[in-house]
């Protein structure tokens, strides 16, 4: 090795296994300055592939091979561990002292835009010191943050500009926060702070001195930002914080924690800093359980349907059942169906959730056949983006055929939305679905949106409006909401549909949306919804009925 190399390489003096001092490069390159490695010994920074090595100590193995270059890890002050590669060397200047030279061969902790340690820098740190016994563990907390609406500038003003503001940006906050946080670039626009408390201070003071960082960061914003081209730009920031008082088992947990306070900040408009809850956390890991068990779930068939009854409310007679999905998690126990829907269309698997729910649907229906029985029409749940997409009249044919159940008895309800992108494709796919045999229902009507233009455009193929459940609520104490029904109720009529009330849960209810015109309704009041096997002896009641009409 040349003097050159000596000069440029990080190093580090050793005596009698003993870190006795370090070079400019190494305290740059892996964040040690000269003082802190007091007391330290080699081992506790460097470990090596070799299968041999572990039968000696560090620096007898480096003995033993002079001048011969190693393999080995190296651990920078933050924890994580960097692949280097190794050369000793007997001191020019103490003879009882050995140099100790590190050329890295990888280091995969730095982002290549803003020259920041990244977000698996950050884990290895944090992991590290939430391992660490209590007495020697200090107070924690993970800033998180994300600039708002980056990808704007990227595309207004350019990538190189984009990239010329994250890396002033990284400048600055190490600037404000100096050497003793760890800064971190995630990805995108989303930075991170590593706060600890090194001078174990009360929790009081520690909160305050977060705070008061949080504040700072948000105070960056008041201004714009100066780049070079005479460029200003100016950002508000999400701030999340993770919780102070909480005890997080790992890292994950406390990112996740953070990043969910992070996303409710996201919603002002201005730059804003969000402790974390436990409430928000436990939402957020829920929903991320959901995302990744949901797709399994399907396939697994984990997710079943339950039928909820419907009836005549003059007659108290079975009119009708609605299939209403239900799952059960191995974690979180029973999810709700609205939640999990969401989420089904969030990650674009809502298509073939449809799907999935019309074919177990029909598979029991004609299981019911089969047994004997005679079956009401059951209704689906099935959402204006599953109706828009090109393949779903073909996907339900297949359905249908496939199972032989009799489309008559299927009647899809269909959630109004905003969200209609293609309303021609929509209402051709509507009546080619009517073509079929299969009735059609307009589910949470008068609530949200509501399209009449779509109604008028539809009701010759439309069977059915289905009233909302949170205008059932309120029904018997609210004369506005009664008015507001009486009307819907008479749209109905002059259209020709049919009108059913959704969660009717008592007897006054009942009494009064028959007195409004309502004819059929469904909720608690008459049944809960119901597995299969239990909805038998409804259909028994059911063939009484079809019976006594013959």
């Amino acid at each position: 090795m040349n003097n050159v190399e000596q000069m440029l390489l990080p190093s580090i003096t050793v005596k009698n296994g003993v870190l006795k001092g370090c070079n400019t490069v190494f305290s740059e390159r892996f964040g040690y300055q000269a003082q802190m490695l007091s007391g330290y010994q080699l081992k506790d920074l460097l470990t090596f592939d070799s299968v041999n090595a572990q039968s000696y100590s560090t620096i007898e193995w480096l003995m033993q091979h002079i001048n011969e270059p190693q393999h080995g890890l190296l651990k920078n002050r933050h924890y994580y561990e960097l692949p280097v590669e190794v050369v000793c060397q007997r001191s020019t200047v103490d003879e009882s002292c050995y140099d100790v030279f590190f050329r890295v061969l990888e280091d995969k902790s730095i982002d290549s835009v803003t020259g920041l340690p990244n977000g698996w820098a950050m884990s290895c740190r944090a992991n590290h010191l939430l391992t660490l016994p209590p007495k020697k563990a200090p107070q924690l907390a993970v800033i998180i943050f994300r600039v708002d609406n980056f990808s704007t500038l990227n595309f207004r003003q350019g990538y190189n500009v984009g990239d010329e503001y994250l890396e002033t940006l990284g400048k600055k906050l190490v600037a404000l926060f100096g050497d003793d946080y760890l800064v971190v670039r995630f990805s995108n626009a989303k930075f991170g702070i590593l706060v600890e408390d090194h001078q174990h201070v009360s929790k009081v003071d520690f909160e305050t001195l977060v705070t008061n960082k949080c504040q700072a960061i948000c105070d960056m914003t008041k201004h714009p930002m100066q780049l070079s081209d005479n460029v200003n730009v100016h950002k508000s920031f999400s701030v999340g914080v993770s919780e102070l008082t909480a005890k997080y088992s790992s890292y994950f947990a406390m990112e996740i924690a953070t990043e969910t306070a992070m996303h409710q900040a996201a919603k002002f408009s201005n730059s804003k800093f969000i402790f974390a809850t436990s409430e928000l956390t436990n939402k957020l890991l829920m929903r991320k359980l959901i995302i990744d068990d949901f797709p399994q779930a399907i396939a697994k068939q984990q997710i079943t349907q339950h039928y909820q009854p419907q009836y005549c409310l003059a007659s108290k007679k079975l009119m009708g059942l609605e299939a209403l999905s239900r799952w059960h998690h191995k974690e979180l126990s029973h999810i709700s169906p609205a939640f999990f829907a969401s989420i089904a269309e969030d990650i674009g698997l809502n298509f073939e959730f449809d799907l999935y729910v019309l074919r177990q649907v029909c598979q029991q229906v004609k299981t019911w056949l089969d047994d004997g029985f005679n079956v009401p029409r059951v209704s689906v749940n099935v959402s204006f983006k599953s109706l828009e997409m090109p393949e779903f009249v073909k996907r339900v044919t297949q359905i249908i055929d496939t199972s032989a159940c009799p489309a008559n008895l299927i009647e899809i309800e269909v959630t109004e939305t905003t969200s209609i992108n293609n309303i021609n494709n929509l209402i051709n796919h509507v009546r080619q679905v009517k073509a079929l045999g299969i009735h059609i229902a307009i589910d949470d009507f008068g609530v949200g949106y509501s399209s009449l233009s779509l109604i008028r455009r539809l009701h010759n193929v439309i069977d059915k409006l289905k009233l909302d459940k949170s205008l059932i609520d309120n029904l018997c104490h609210a004369q506005i909401d009664q008015e507001f029904i009486r009307h819907i109720i008479e749209l109905g009529n002059v259209l020709g549909l049919d009108v059913l009330a959704e969660g009717i849960e008592h007897h006054d209810q009942q009494s009064l949306l028959q007195q409004l015109g309502c004819k059929f309704g469904q909720g608690y009041f008459f049944e809960k919804p119901q597995p299969p096997a239990q909805i038998v002896s409804y259909l028994e009641n059911y063939q009484q009925q079809v019976v006594l009409k013959q």
